[in-house]
């Protein structure tokens, strides 16, 4: 298609699927056997995360960008490492952290 609204209804249509009609769970439902046994996040699991980041990839909705994680890592781990095990600990996710920013890029053909 050649026009652009077309084209944005198309894309929503792809990467906004519709929420379930029912998205309660059984009470009774029966989870499959875990793969693995859940552990908390370590900081050199931190320090490897951000060692495969792309230095000057476009910056997240915080603005901070990837160059900044690489640079400052031995500075950020040792903070970043308790924040991420007590989300897990205290059973609470930001809310700022469910949000992300999708943007799709026409790449030529």
């Amino acid at each position: 298609t050649q026009d652009n609204a077309h084209k944005s209804e198309l894309l929503y249509n792809v990467f906004f699927k519709p929420p379930p009609e029912n998205d309660f769970v059984e009470p009774d439902y029966k989870y499959p056997t875990p793969v693995c046994e859940f552990a908390l996040t370590t900081d050199p699991q931190i320090h490897r995360a951000i060692e495969k980041l792309a230095p000057f990839k476009a910056p997240g909705l915080n603005g901070v960008s990837n160059v900044v994680f690489k640079k400052c890592v031995d500075l950020l781990v040792p903070r970043m490492g308790p924040i991420f095990r007590a989300t897990f600990t205290l059973g609470i996710y930001p809310t700022e952290w469910k949000c992300s920013s999708t943007i799709v890029l026409r790449k030529p053909s």
